[in-house]
């Protein structure tokens, strides 16, 4: 197994070991990072009608910068390209492209571009954005390919992560409801005077001899 492969594996391997949704969409940025060699990645999230970003995370921009820069993308220009058309993007100058909005004020520069498109289902979730690739002229066709792997491997831990996420809230939904009906059980049976004591008390023998010969027929 070659280096490449084995990197692959690894990033999937971290990805699809966690269980919480939020610690899947770190892992990929970390892991498409590294294996990309980019500077700076970016995962945006689509909204509920798959037209533009809800949520946009990012790895290699540190606060003050992030602070800097403003408003996060809400999938315009080159981002707003995968949206509209979710197939890999790989630019050698994001700046040179027809749909390029520039960046805003204090955003760090950035030329070399790759973007995958994220699944989760079959269904479009996103897009995965690294930026900036080291050492080299641009992305090559080995990074693409190491990208699109990933993506899938996100998407099913994605899913997978949901699922989860959505059994432990009906089994906690549950738990609470068998809670709540305990509790109320207890009260009406202590509002209709069925304790423990009067329960005993009336099945005891000395309380069937003091019931009258009209109870006993």
């Amino acid at each position: 197994m070659d280096q490449a492969t084995r990197a692959v594996l690894d990033g999937a391997r971290s990805v699809l070991e966690e269980l919480d949704v939020e610690l899947v969409l770190k892992r990929v940025l970390e892991s498409a990072r590294a294996l990309t060699g980019a500077n700076y990645a970016a995962l945006g999230v689509l909204d509920q009608s798959q037209t533009e970003l809800a949520r946009f995370l990012t790895v290699g921009i540190d606060e003050p910068t992030r602070r800097l820069i403003g408003a996060l993308p809400t999938g315009r220009g080159v981002l707003g390209e995968l949206i509209r058309n979710p197939v890999p993007l790989r630019l050698a100058d994001v700046g040179g492209h027809a749909h390029s909005y520039g960046f805003p004020v204090g955003h760090p520069p950035m030329k070399t571009f790759l973007g995958v498109p994220v699944l989760v289902a079959g269904q479009a979730f996103g897009n995965l954005y690294l930026t900036d690739k080291q050492g080299a002229a641009e992305f090559s066709e080995q990074d693409e390919q190491a990208a699109v792997l990933l993506s899938e491997f996100a998407g099913v831990a994605i899913d997978h992560a949901r699922r989860y996420s959505g059994v432990e809230a009906r089994l906690a939904e549950l738990q609470h409801t068998v809670r709540a009906l305990d509790a109320t059980t207890q009260i009406a049976r202590a509002l209709g005077g069925e304790t423990d004591l009067s329960r005993s008390w009336s099945s005891s023998p000395s309380a069937g001899a003091r019931s009258s010969p009209h109870e006993r027929w």
